[in-house]
């Protein structure tokens, strides 16, 4: 069982920050870094979220995982060899496609070898750790799908991820995560991967999810093209969201390198209902261009004329990634306050220069919260649908860390527009709010 331990205050002042311009530090530099709680939440804990409670003050939440045995602590070595990929392939035989676990199958360990096998710890995820594997799968946060061989080996591996959406079978749960594919070398070139996908989607539609969305590296360009064949839409890009350095707990770093940046593709599961949105002037264009792409009618409302009550703003530190987002529920006369604060309790505390800030698209007062953000040195990052209780999203982003953009691949013409249009977005609000490059 993960420990959470919860701080509440009422009486801690706001941030001191250095000299302002404008209201706003001048760069991310400029923020004080030297916070003692720094080493507690960026080292220590796996997960920070910051929650304003109005007059009952803040509330700090710090999750810290079980520091359960990775895959190798329980393998021979040599069950542990990387893949070949030049593997002459397997005789032909039929495969089976079902839900890890079925009838009391112990399948955990075997996912977490493969996923060893095909990612060495580059992959910074649960899924080297057969017990949490499990956990996730037994509390309806992640569907482990995997195909077999007659003898009833686990050659391939897809995973519904539903965390942070709702909990399957549970909760309201209105989309969630493709991910953690993997087929054995000599089992490929024979549909496997495509048909774990389509059986995934299947689930996720006895669910009663709309969608699902997918997140291919942006390293290379075969995760892209396979997402577009199967009829994927691309929405958006998160830039430097993994760091090349960056170790989970418990489990050895990968190589360095910059920090990856990942697509974000859209795959509905049923039609989608017309939207009636409050998009900032500034992107109409690009939001309407990628609604049409992802096969969404959509149309713009007024913004709000005057913002009244509080805004409803959390700020979460993923200490696994090294990255924050900031989610506003609702927007209100002090967005600009609080924006300013929950970046700041990230930079600050946690010391990420890497976060994304999700803006509601239903709510009037986006475009108020986008020009707030914009003023704090956010930019475009893309349209999320379903991505908050159901509701679309508009993602910004604040990445100040170096990103070459010329090593990012691409794969479909709509993508590399989406990401053209991030770069010029970030050159826009760069020179906006007075920062420098990253």
């Amino acid at each position: 069982v993960d420990l959470q331990v919860t701080f509440d205050d009422r009486e801690i002042p706001p941030l001191a920050l250095a000299p302002a311009v404008d209201g706003a530090p001048s760069s991310l530099d400029a923020v004080n870094l030297s916070a003692i709680s720094q080493q507690l939440i960026r080292h220590s804990a796996d997960e920070a979220r910051w929650q304003p409670m109005g007059r009952q003050g803040n509330r700090l939440a710090l999750t810290f995982k079980r520091p359960d045995p990775d895959i190798t602590a329980s393998s021979a070595p040599e069950s542990l060899v990387p893949f070949d990929a030049a593997a002459p392939l397997a005789p032909e035989q039929s495969y089976t496609i079902r839900v890890a676990g079925a009838e009391g199958a112990d399948d955990w360990s075997q996912i977490a070898r493969a996923m060893y096998r095909t990612y060495g710890f580059s992959y910074i995820d649960d899924f080297y750790i057969p017990e949490r594997i499990r956990a996730l799968n037994s509390t309806g946060q992640v569907l482990s799908v995997v195909a077999t061989t007659d003898s009833g080996e686990i050659v391939g591996h897809y995973g519904l991820d539903v965390r942070g959406f709702g909990t399957l079978g549970v909760l309201p749960c209105a989309t969630g995560e493709l991910s953690k594919a993997v087929v054995d070398p000599a089992h490929r070139s024979r549909g496997l991967m495509e048909r774990m996908r389509r059986f995934t989607e299947e689930r996720a539609r006895d669910f009663g999810l709309l969608a699902v969305f997918s997140e291919p590296t942006m390293t290379h360009s075969f995760s892209q093209r396979a997402n577009e064949r199967l009829g994927a839409r691309a929405c958006a890009v998160n830039l430097g969201l993994v760091g090349g350095t960056v170790e989970l707990k418990g489990i050895a770093a990968g190589d360095a390198a910059q920090r990856t940046s990942l697509m974000l593709y859209f795959q509905p599961l049923a039609a989608s209902s017309a939207r009636h949105i409050h998009a900032p002037e500034t992107h109409r264009a690009m939001l309407t261009r990628t609604y049409a792409g992802c096969g969404i009618e959509v149309s713009f409302g007024l913004a709000a004329a005057a913002l009244t009550g509080d805004s409803e703003v959390s700020a979460t530190y993923v200490g696994g990634l090294d990255f924050g987002i900031i989610g506003v529920r609702s927007v209100g006369a002090d967005i600009s306050a609080a924006l300013r604060a929950a970046r700041d309790e990230l930079v600050r505390r946690a010391g990420t220069r890497v976060l994304y800030l999700d803006l509601r698209l239903d709510d009037p007062g986006c475009a108020a919260a986008c020009a707030a953000a914009e003023r704090l040195g956010f930019f475009y990052g893309g349209l999320c649908p379903y991505f908050a209780d159901g509701h679309d999203v508009l993602r910004l982003q604040l990445v100040d860390v170096p990103i070459d953009m010329n090593q990012l691949a691409v794969a479909g013409p709509f993508a590399r527009e989406i990401l053209d249009y991030i770069i010029a977005d970030r050159a826009r609000v760069e020179q906006m709010a007075g920062l420098g490059n990253a």
